[in-house]
This record gives C-alpha cells, structure tokens and sequence, in this order.
C-alpha cells in the first residue's frame, strides 16, 4: 500500500512551500493531485520525488522552462545526452551571469570607495553614489 500525504506533509518532505506546490501543478510541473473523499490533495511518495527534482533544479536557478525541459526528457527515451546537454547549457549561462555579477560587484566597490572617500568627514549634500548609479 502506497502511503499518501497531505499538501503540508509533502511540502515539508520536498523542502517547499504549501503555495509552491500548488503553483507547480498550476504550470504543469506537477500533475493535479488526487484528491481525498473531503476534497483535500492528496500525495504519493512519487509525487515528493518530483518536488525534490524541481526544487533542486530551482536551487541550481533553472528556469520553470527548463525544470519542464529536463523532466520530458527523463519522462522520454531520450539518452543521458540530452539531458547532459541541457545541464550543461544551464551551468555556461549560469557562468556567465556570475562573470555579470562579478562586474557589478567591482563597478559597487568602486561607487563606495568614491562616497566613503568623498564622505569622509559625515554626510554630504551632494552624496556621489547617485551620480555614479546613473552612469555606471
């Protein structure tokens, strides 16, 4: 016998939110769950195997798209290729807007260093961070 459990009990099984579930039924992550006698959502330990998956593909900041993505493909003949391939493209965008953030980051330093610079004795009526945001 297949042990079920309520939205709560699975949201806590899968590390998410009680809302988290139900909008990855809304965009069809997630099958629409059964539903008890008193109308209640009802889940199977395959159910919170899925939410594991997706909230891990989240965590590693897939996008719903590409969480979609990679299920069709386990839920498919494809090969491990595929989805190697699809992983693989996530982690060079991933690089890439951690070489973005990283240039935010030294472009920041810099703002502060001129303010702190700037504003060393106390406050300022012409504060430079808001000039540089603009230009920057």
């Amino acid at each position: 016998m297949t042990r079920e459990m309520m939205i709560g009990d699975a949201a806590k099984a899968a590390g998410c939110s009680v809302p988290t579930i139900r909008y990855y039924e809304s965009v069809g992550l997630l099958a629409e769950a059964a539903r008890t006698a008193a109308g209640h959502r009802s889940y199977r330990r395959q159910d919170v195997e899925r939410l594991t998956l997706i909230r891990r593909c989240r965590d590693f900041g897939m996008s719903i798209n590409q969480v979609k993505t990679l299920i069709a493909i386990r839920e498919s003949p494809s090969s491990c290729d595929n989805a190697l391939e699809a992983v693989t493209l996530h982690r060079e965008q991933l690089n890439a807007r951690i070489a973005d953030l990283k240039a935010l980051d030294r472009a920041l330093a810099l703002i502060v260093a001129r303010c702190e610079a700037d504003c060393a004795g106390g406050a300022s009526s012409c504060c430079t961070i808001y000039d540089d945001l603009a230009v920057a």
